[in-house]
């Protein structure tokens, strides 16, 4: 399969619906991203990406029922790139020091996604997907 047919298998964990729903969408408008699932529930998250196909990209809230930073330190030897996606500016060292990739600040616009999302796709660690 050539690196252009790629399909990018993509995950999200949110407590917020809508912030599920905007991720989703932004990932439906890039053909090269398929998701997988989505959770409102951190614990069931953990769970079930556990269990399945490396995700490539997670898409992770930081503040839930379970943090996030805890959510990426149990998936990060089943997930290639984790992107937080949080409203809480403070929380950006935090989620480097647990080896997220990147962290975007909500409200979430499109032209950031897409730009981190290709960031990904073209880094070196993209060898290891």
């Amino acid at each position: 399969m050539k690196l252009s047919e790629k399909k990018y298998r993509c995950a999200i964990v949110d407590n917020d619906p809508i912030s599920i729903e905007i991720l989703s969408d932004y990932i439906a408008m890039i053909p090269k991203l398929k998701l997988t699932e989505s959770y409102l529930n951190p614990l069931v998250a953990v769970h079930e990406i556990k269990k399945q196909e490396k995700i490539d990209f997670l898409f992770l809230d930081i503040k839930m029922e379970i943090s996030g930073l805890d959510v990426a330190v149990a998936l990060r030897a089943h997930v290639n790139f984790i992107f937080f996606v949080t409203g809480y500016s403070e929380h950006a060292l935090a989620a480097f020091s647990v080896e997220g990739d990147s962290f975007l600040l909500k409200p979430l616009d499109f032209s950031k996604f897409l730009l981190t999302v290709n960031r990904a796709i073209r880094s070196p660690l993209n060898s290891k997907i």
